[in-house]
């Protein structure tokens, strides 16, 4: 299911095949939002993204849940990825088609294993959709090797957070840009005195928490870039040193991210929101990435 959420509305309304949606604004451009593994569209982990951009309010949010089989096994799950993404995709081709709305203003969001559909539904469009984000992406069950994983030819552009590599997530840099706050595997700030099932559920869920404050935070989180070469960086993380110390040579994560943006960028946050350092990022020159 696919459902069109606004500030101005009480309830999600749900697309409707060949059916035009009225309260849809053509002046803005749309953001599709795909929840994780055993959750659906209201689950804690996605709800702050889609809140941040109702409070933005800037673009036509789309939600789309897999709730009907996101409760499977992961195993099971994980091998619908591509399915529910192409079904996903089917879904927002026909929608497009409706409202006669250019592939080129759509950007799609994904958590978990929303990430990996989020990369099927770019591959529906042969990669011409503006942009996917992909957050904290699955890792378990998948390996660089892995065909159905998502990659940068999935979108014009693709941007990657990791939060909980080599546990829940993944730390291969796949995209056109990898952040690695707090050297993305391991225990972010704040999650480090939880049991060890929690702690890494709560590091995986700093990605949306991450992101949806960079929505109405410009310029809270800071990225630097690393200079650690992209092929060998999941096996060196701890070594990775920032390349670039100065707020004038930074790069935002998140929502407003560059773009031109290439490579894998670090940055540090706070242990509570708000977690953006901002400027403070550069306080220690040439630091290494916390574990």
């Amino acid at each position: 299911m696919v459902s069109f959420a606004s500030s101005s509305l009480p309830t999600e309304i749900e697309l409707e095949e060949g059916k035009p949606l009225q309260q849809y604004n053509r002046s803005r451009s749309l953001k599709l939002v795909i929840h994780g593994w055993n959750s659906d569209r209201n689950q804690i982990a996605i709800v702050p993204v889609r809140n941040a951009y109702l409070v933005q309010d800037r673009h036509n949010l789309l939600m789309a849940d897999w709730s009907a089989v996101s409760g499977l096994s992961y195993g099971a799950a994980r091998e619908l990825t591509r399915p529910i993404g192409e079904r996903i995709g089917s879904i927002l081709a026909g929608f497009l088609h409706t409202m006669d709305i250019p592939v080129g203003r759509v950007h799609v969001v994904g958590h978990s294993l929303g990430a990996h559909i989020a990369g099927h539904v770019g591959r529906r469009f042969g990669g011409t959709l503006a942009r996917l984000t992909l957050l904290d992406l699955a890792g378990v069950l998948f390996s660089r090797l892995s065909v159905d994983a998502y990659n940068s030819g999935d979108a014009q552009f693709v941007d990657a957070i990791h939060t909980d590599g080599s546990v829940l997530g993944e730390t291969i840099p796949r995209a056109h840009v990898d952040f690695y706050p707090n050297g993305g595997t391991g225990s972010q700030p704040g999650c480090e005195l939880l049991d060890t099932l929690t702690l890494h559920a709560c590091s995986h869920y700093r990605s949306t928490g991450f992101y949806a404050e960079s929505i109405l935070l410009p310029g809270n989180f800071l990225a630097q870039q690393c200079k650690v070469d992209r092929a060998v960086l999941p096996l060196v993380t701890a070594a990775c040193t920032v390349a670039k110390n100065t707020a004038a040579e930074s790069v935002p994560m998140g929502e407003f991210v560059s773009e031109s943006a290439r490579g894998t960028y670090y940055l540090e946050t706070s242990n509570f929101p708000p977690y953006g350092l901002g400027n403070a990022t550069f306080r220690r020159r040439g630091s290494p990435v916390a574990r």
